[in-house]
């Protein structure tokens, strides 16, 4: 939902938050060293992403150094350019004297300027398990309401990588077409068996998941081993039905070996973003 100002531009829609997520840690720098270092999966990426060249621009520029490690990469679908924005907000307001709703609020325009993301960082900051954001903005103006979910693993496949740029251009208005009924049916019944039919709907709908992939996780479903599954973007993510977590997961390794597919192991978030003390004081 595109408004005059950033901060009021956001999305509607509902997610599953996951872990592991990013982790930061934020020190004091001299003008030389200030910056931040992103690392994904222990390997340090050259530049920084577009959405951190973005939320410096919002606050004149980097104070702090910050280094965030990914365990997960970007721009296949897991909202990873969200976490890496909030990660660095937060570090840089802990060194201005920047509250943390305030910092989040900076992400998420960021967000909207690099055309990475709507909704991703207030559904970071404000929600765990089952997420439904019921009005667009940033952290101080969106509404999320969320679910604990009774599962303890999620899986999650990789088919590629797609921008949200490109989902954009791809998709156009469609992705509010889709998803309004199904989003306004899910508020009606908030639960984990109404958000993944509704959501393996969209996914079907918008041309997430290929036919293929759709037949094999349907009968995973049809076998008892799944509760179900959606897709956003490049990737897709699977939800064992509890006590066949191992059935489900050696079916699925099969499926990603076949198709040449990255497989990865998830738990439901608890809690929504969280701040702890480093145990080094030194500055870099």
């Amino acid at each position: 939902m595109w408004r005059p100002a950033r901060r009021e531009t956001g999305s509607l829609g509902a997610g599953l938050l996951l872990e592991p997520g990013a982790e930061a840690e934020i020190h004091t720098c001299s003008s030389v060293g200030c910056g931040a270092e992103v690392h994904v999966e222990g390997h340090r990426l050259d530049g920084v992403p577009s959405v951190l060249e973005a939320l410096w621009r919002l606050l004149g520029g980097p104070r702090a150094r910050v280094v965030v490690r990914l365990p997960v990469p970007l721009a296949v679908g897991y909202a990873a350019s969200a976490a890496v924005a909030l990660a660095v907000a937060v570090g840089e307001a802990a060194l201005r004297g920047m509250n943390v709703e305030e910092a989040a609020a900076l992400a998420h325009e960021a967000e909207v300027a690099a055309g990475t993301g709507l909704g991703d960082v207030a559904a970071m900051f404000l929600g765990r398990g089952l997420e439904l954001r019921l009005a667009p903005g940033a952290p101080g103006l969106a509404r999320v309401a969320s679910y604990p979910i009774p599962v303890s693993t999620i899986y999650s496949l990789e088919l590629g990588r797609m921008t949200t740029s490109e989902m954009h251009r791809e998709l156009g208005e469609r992705l509010y077409t889709l998803a309004a009924p199904r989003l306004a049916r899910l508020a009606q019944e908030p639960s984990l068996e109404r958000f993944l039919e509704e959501a393996r709907g969209f996914s079907t709908e918008a041309g997430f998941a290929p036919p293929w992939l759709v037949e094999s996780l349907d009968k995973l479903v049809d076998m008892g081993l799944l509760l179900g599954w959606y897709a956003k973007k490049k990737v897709t993510v699977a939800v064992p039905r509890p006590g066949r977590e191992d059935e489900a997961r050696r079916e699925l390794e099969k499926l990603a070996q076949e198709h040449s597919l990255m497989l990865r192991s998830h738990r439901p978030a608890s809690a929504p973003l969280s701040i702890r003390p480093c145990r080094s004081s030194r500055s870099h």
